[in-house]
């Protein structure tokens, strides 16, 4: 696969993960992942402290229904990078989002850090990690300028 190839697995897990509502179609991004693999949602507690929660695939689907019950969310992808070496390529993807709730709009962006194996006959995804911009982290000045 060439390193534009990846493009079409990050578009295809942005689309599930912006569609409205319960309408997410998530069997048809699970093929992309291998049975192991493991999602990573990093950020901080209330009282400042770091977090990092590893989900499987299952439950990061249980985590974002939860999370983006009530709320009409999306996100788009605005920069994409790859990297291959023989079977392992490493992909990062900033996005833009938005979350609506009924009177209020919040906008932020991030970065997808995935890491992918070549199995034979195609690329699986192994991890997702993720951060957002937050006060005093920023994606400005660090590599990924738009």
């Amino acid at each position: 696969m060439s390193r534009s190839g990846f493009q079409d697995y990050t578009d295809k897990l942005y689309k599930v993960i912006s569609a409205p509502g319960p309408n997410k179609d998530w069997e048809s991004i699970r093929p992309l992942y291998h049975v192991n693999a493991r999602l990573v949602r990093t950020g901080l507690n209330e009282d400042g402290s770091s977090f990092a929660r590893v989900m499987s695939f299952d439950e990061y689907i249980d985590s974002a229904e939860t999370i983006l019950a009530d709320v009409e969310f999306s996100e788009i992808e605005i920069k994409h990078e790859a990297r291959i070496f023989g079977n392992v390529a490493q992909v990062a993807s900033v996005y833009e989002s938005t979350f609506k709730t009924g009177t209020e709009e919040i906008h932020g962006r991030g970065v997808n850090f995935f890491n992918l194996i070549y199995d034979g006959p195609t690329w699986l995804i192994m991890s997702i990690v993720w951060d957002n911009e937050r006060e005093g982290l920023s994606l400005t000045g660090i590599g990924f300028e738009f």
